[in-house]
């Protein structure tokens, strides 16, 4: 009995000795997973690291460059008569013209050096230069020629040669924008710092028309610093696209108060096509007047049911394309080229981004029917009414 009880006890041993082990393996092995679950956390990836637009100003700002130019302008002295005799000598020495540089910033928009900036930036000048290159390399100079120019936006079209020309920026689009967007400015905002691009960050305040008087764009408002030497700079995305051309500021200190204003590039590029192909810009012409966007309320007291959408044409201009197509006034425009219209200021581009001589399919709403007239645009100037707002 002694010799079994010896026999069986040491399998009997290891067993109690192999769960133990195993019991212990079990423990440790889950307070590993619970001290890695409790451990400092990694270096955050890229993915998750901390919140900037590096990227988006790396991929936008080697396209953006500083345009230099030398503007003379004449002296308008008053007629002779009127000057008192005893001034008249002392003014025959003043210079008949006066010459002063400006600063201004352009961005290259293509792979052939083609360079779009505000008018008002090189506007009278005899001499335009333009300047590119990062801190850390050569400065490039370079002479440019001017393409041709655009007042109703503000915008001119340089040209400039070279062999190390800075990339073409990548193009967004101006029509997904929204109030409330993050976006940054980009230009040459001194003449001391030739060499030093600034950036700014704001959002999209606003989108529209600003006031009575301006040309009918659909201007991109931003609060994003645009200072002096900012006009013709790229207003980009989050994305580093470029969405508009940095135009104009409100300000009553002569700075920036956070109310800027730039092109929106979709705009901004038929312009650049227009002077490319044909050196000027000539938008197609309608000839027709319309107030604003019907709504629920006017559709409803104007034709007696509420869901007529589009522009009430309210005036034909004599000898217009629209009347010689048949359009009426009392016609509502619906639709061009089989796009709903959605404002007044996006039918009017639509048509200007056509060339005089192109036809375009206007879908009119007339007494309870519908139609589709092909209509040849012309030349002229664009008009709507503007509306009154009503007194307080």
């Amino acid at each position: 009995m002694k010799k079994f009880l010896e026999f069986i006890s040491w399998p009997a041993l290891a067993g109690i000795l192999i769960a133990v082990i195993v019991l212990q393996y079990q423990q440790i092995d889950r307070l590993g997973d619970a001290l890695l679950q409790h451990r400092e956390p990694a270096p955050l990836a890229s993915a998750d690291a901390p919140f900037s637009l590096a990227e988006a100003v790396d991929r936008s700002a080697p396209s953006i460059i500083s345009i230099h130019s030398t503007i003379r302008q004449q002296i308008q002295l008053p007629p002779e008569e009127e000057i008192p005799p005893l001034f008249r000598n002392l003014l025959k020495n003043i210079p008949a013209e006066r010459s002063y540089n400006s600063l201004g910033s352009g961005v290259i928009v293509n792979s052939d050096g083609y360079v779009l900036t505000s008018l008002h930036v090189i506007e009278g000048a005899q001499d335009i230069e333009v300047r590119y290159g990062d801190n850390s390399s050569k400065t490039f100079i370079s002479p440019a020629r001017l393409i041709g120019s655009d007042t109703g936006t503000d915008l001119a079209l340089l040209k400039i040669e070279g062999k190390d020309l800075p990339p073409p920026i990548p193009l967004g689009s101006s029509d997904s924008v929204r109030v409330g967007d993050t976006v940054l400015a980009i230009g040459f905002p001194s003449q001391e710092l030739i060499s030093q691009k600034s950036v700014s960050r704001g959002i999209v305040s606003a989108l529209g028309i600003p006031q009575d008087g301006l040309p009918i764009v659909d201007y991109i408002q931003t609060d994003a610093a645009i200072n002096y030497g900012n006009s013709g700079g790229a207003l980009i995305n989050t994305r580093g696209e470029l969405i508009g051309i940095n135009s104009f500021i409100y300000s009553q200190s002569g700075g920036s108060d956070g109310i800027g204003f730039a092109v929106p590039i979709n705009k901004a590029m038929g312009v650049v096509d227009q002077l490319m192909a044909f050196g000027q810009v000539t938008p197609g012409y309608l000839g027709v007047i319309t107030g604003e966007m019907l709504t629920r309320e006017s559709s409803l007291n104007f034709f007696g049911r509420p869901d007529i959408s589009g522009l009430l044409v309210e005036q034909v201009n004599d000898g217009s394309p629209a009347e010689l197509a048949g359009i009426a006034a009392g016609d509502v425009m619906t639709a061009i080229d089989g796009t709903a219209i959605s404002s007044v200021i996006g039918a009017i581009d639509q048509i200007n981004r056509k060339a005089p001589g192109q036809m375009v399919d206007l879908s009119i709403y007339r007494q309870g029917e519908n139609l589709v007239i092909p209509v040849q645009l012309g030349t002229g100037t664009s008009q709507y009414r503007i509306p009154e707002i009503p007194a307080n």
